[in-house]
């Protein structure tokens, strides 16, 4: 992890910790706002401001999510790319409930950029962090010959998920979500069209979801090292997006869909050596989490 992620990483964990109070919105009252998106559980997002606080906003299927095209222009952009992390201004109108009920949520391709690349550093670290956690637990069968080694590694295991740990069990226990169900879908090679056995899982998935309060489906798409680097990336892109159109047609709301980045060939699971493991490479990873607060009040 480069020194400016981290930088933005622990930048984005103490706005999380020190956020002052929910701010509630004027009913009627004409909003425009700005900060850090700190959660999302479908129809609502929190996001905290730097003059305001938290606050509320509602997502409908009117919202326009925009991002700038050149000065004057603007791209519409899919609501599954309001990730948390992400810097947005957001204009809409008070309700009686407190919240801001967006009619447009704007944001940079730069922001954007950033609060991928700090989901997918997150999840490396976390990965490469049970990996060597697991390494440690192997190393211990042999401890009467290798203690001095694995000591050392304990230690910097210890030192390692202290500093990574303490800032994923941070946005773990603010964003408070449960995961309920994940699972692979796998594409044969250079391919991103959605095997028909998947088909069913994700139809599944998809009525299941709609059965739970506060619910999202977080999507991430990845490659193996076949081919280019450019067409890995690609087919990460093209075989996560399949994925989300699948379950929007499943009748899954985009808003209730979270799309982080395409993550090409990091993180593999299996040998990029041999073509049994390129197979478990070329996946996409899918994840129905559950906003434990509000699933506990149904």
């Amino acid at each position: 992890m480069n020194r400016r992620i981290t930088s933005f990483i622990a930048t984005t964990v103490l706005v999380l910790l020190t956020s002052p109070a929910f701010a509630q919105a004027s009913s009627g009252q004409s909003i425009e706002t700005e900060g850090l998106i700190l959660t999302r559980d479908g129809d609502t997002m929190t996001i905290d401001s730097p003059n305001h606080g938290k606050q509320v906003v509602a997502i409908n299927d009117e919202t326009k999510v925009l991002t700038p095209k050149g000065m004057f222009r603007k791209n519409n952009m899919e609501v599954t790319s309001l990730v948390p992390g992400l810097e947005v201004k957001v204009k809409g109108t008070g309700d009686a409930n407190g919240q801001i009920v967006a009619e447009k949520i704007e944001f940079s391709k730069e922001s954007l950029r950033r609060a991928n690349q700090v989901h997918a550093a997150i999840t490396a670290h976390k990965a490469q962090t049970e990996a060597n956690t697991k390494d440690i637990g192997e190393n211990q069968k042999g401890i009467s010959s290798n203690a001095e080694k694995i000591g050392t590694n304990a230690a910097d295991i210890s030192q390692h998920s202290q500093q990574i740990g303490a800032v994923e069990k941070r946005f773990d226990d603010l964003t408070e979500f449960d995961v309920k169900k994940q699972f692979s879908v796998n594409f044969p090679t250079g391919k991103s069209d959605i095997p028909q056995e998947a088909q069913q899982q994700l139809a599944e998935l998809s009525k299941e979801a709609q059965g739970q309060k506060g619910y999202l489906i977080e999507v991430q798409g990845f490659a193996s090292t076949s081919g280019g680097a450019g067409r890995n990336q690609q087919l990460s892109e093209d075989r996560a997006e399949n994925i989300v159109d699948y379950l929007h047609q499943q009748g899954v709301p985009l808003k209730n869909i979270v799309n982080p980045a395409a993550m090409g060939t990091t993180l593999p699971v299996g040998d990029n050596n041999t073509e049994e493991g390129r197979l478990k490479n070329q996946r996409v990873e899918v994840k129905m989490m559950v906003n434990r607060g509000l699933s506990s009040n149904k």
